[in-house]
C-alpha cells in the first residue's frame, strides 16, 4: 500500500501518523513471536543437586555417625540438556574432613554434559561431652561424661568416642555442661606427684645403688623431675621410671 492511498482513507489526511502505524506494526509481530516461543526444557536442578548430595554424603559415610550434604543452588539461567539416563557423580579429590567439597556431575546420555556442584558437609557423631561443669585439675571418671551428638566436622581440636579414653585423666582447664572433652584439654595423671616418697636409684656399670627420696614436682614416665635424697638432703635429677622409682642422672 503506497503511503498517497493511506493519505485519501483518513478524513483528515494525517500521512505522518499513517507512516508511524506501518513502522511499528513488524516490532509487535516480533514481540508476539517471543511470547509465544515456550521456554526450552532442562535437566532439573534439583535432581542435579541431589544426585551431587548422594556423591558427597557417600564419600564421608563414618562408621557410627551421620552425614548432612547441602549442595549450593545452581544458577536459574543455567540450562542443561534433560538426560536420558540416569545421572552420575563422583568427587575427583581427596575430601577428608572438609566442610566444602566439589562434587562433579555427569550425564552420559545422548547429549552429554558434566557440572561441578560445591556441596557443603557436617558429620554428626556421639562424642564425649562434660556432663556438668568440672573444674581445672580434676581426675574425670566416667561419671563426669556422657555421650551427645556434635558437629565434628569443624573439631579440629579433636574428640573422643568413649569414656575409658578420658576417665583417670586430669583436666587441663575448666568445662562447663556440654563441653567437647577433646583430647588437648586433659592430661595423663602423673606417675609421681610432689611430696611423694620415691625410691632412687643410681647406676654405674655393674653398680646399682638404691636410697630413700622425696619427689619435689609431679612426673609422667620418662619425665625428668627433681627429687630430694632423705638422707643426705641433696636435691637431684632423676627420670621417672615407674610409680615409685626414679633413676638418679649420672653426669
Amino acid at each position: 500500500m503506497k503511503f498517497a492511498s493511506i493519505e485519501k482513507m483518513t478524513n483528515k489526511g494525517n500521512f505522518l501518523a499513517c507512516k508511524r502505524l506501518l513502522s511499528a506494526r513488524p516490532i509487535m509481530m516480533l514481540v508476539t513471536v517471543i511470547w509465544a516461543t515456550p521456554a526450552l526444557a532442562g535437566h532439573d536442578h534439583d535432581d542435579i543437586q541431589r544426585v551431587a548430595e548422594a556423591a558427597a554424603a557417600k564419600r564421608m559415610a563414618v562408621s557410627a555417625g551421620r552425614v548432612e550434604a547441602v549442595a549450593q543452588d545452581l544458577d536459574s539461567r543455567l540450562r542443561l540438556a534433560k538426560c536420558d539416563v540416569p545421572l552420575s557423580a563422583e568427587l575427583p579429590y581427596d575430601v577428608g574432613r572438609k566442610t566444602r567439597v566439589t562434587a562433579e556431575v555427569r550425564c552420559t546420555g545422548s547429549q552429554p554434559w558434566k557440572i561441578y556442584v560445591p556441596v557443603n558437609l557436617q558429620v554428626w557423631q556421639r562424642v564425649l561431652v562434660a556432663a556438668g561443669p568440672l573444674q581445672r585439675g580434676r581426675m574425670l571418671t566416667e561419671g563426669d561424661m556422657i555421650l551427645a551428638e556434635r558437629s565434628v566436622t569443624e573439631q579440629a581440636r579433636g574428640f573422643m568416642l568413649k569414656p575409658a579414653q578420658a576417665a583417670g585423666y586430669r583436666l587441663k582447664r575448666d568445662l562447663s555442661e556440654g563441653d567437647v572433652i577433646t583430647p588437648g584439654v586433659i592430661v595423663a595423671p602423673p606417675l609421681i606427684e610432689r611430696g611423694q616418697d620415691v625410691v632412687l636409684e643410681a647406676r654405674a656399670g655393674a653398680l646399682n645403688v638404691r636410697m630413700a627420696g622425696v619427689a619435689l614436682e609431679d612426673g609422667l614416665a620418662g619425665d625428668i623431675i627433681t627429687v630430694e635424697n632423705r638422707e643426705s638432703g641433696r636435691k637431684v635429677e632423676g627420670v621417672v621410671r615407674s610409680g615409685k622409682t626414679v633413676e638418679v642422672l649420672l653426669h
